[in-house]
């Protein structure tokens, strides 16, 4: 009996922890992108974090999270807009050589500084990124047609 206890004891530590943890849903191979000193735009690898218990979306260091850097805070209530866009790959030499298309997504609220944040979303999560932050937000995203870069082009205008 006394062993039995000793392990509801110890799996009730283990549990419980669980059970009250944020509810924090995250997205990694995010780029962010902000401006720079000399108003150039500079990338970070960034992962975005959708917290519904305090209401908010973090975009934080990839690997080491808030305790590295912190990119942007937005309460989810202050999102003003989603405007999703991709971008064509170009192609070299005929069909030969096609690059792949380019998701970016721009999340727009009054409570950044600029007004505005820019990411490059990984073609993989790209889609559930896009339907969790509808989901929170409810805001369905502008889809901008996709369209063909200049040569050199990294991001859209």
């Amino acid at each position: 009996m006394r062993s039995r206890l000793i392990a509801l004891v110890a799996l009730s530590t283990l549990v419980t922890p669980a059970a009250f943890a944020a509810d924090v849903v995250e997205f990694r191979k995010v780029d962010v992108f902000t401006p720079d000193d000399n108003g150039n735009e500079q990338k970070h690898d960034a992962r975005l974090e959708i917290d519904t218990d305090v209401d908010e979306i973090r975009l934080v260091d990839e690997k080491r999270g808030a305790a590295r850097a912190t990119y942007a805070v937005i309460p989810i209530d202050r999102v003003t807009a989603l405007v999703y866009v991709v971008e064509l790959g170009m192609r070299w030499g005929g069909v030969v050589g096609m690059r792949p298309a380019t998701h970016w997504l721009t999340i727009e609220s009054e409570a950044l500084p600029l007004g505005y944040v820019k990411l490059r979303l990984d073609k993989d999560n790209q889609r559930a990124l896009r339907f969790a932050l509808r989901a929170v937000t409810g805001i369905i995203d502008d889809l901008v047609p996709g369209r063909r870069i200049p040569s050199g082009g990294s991001s859209p205008s």
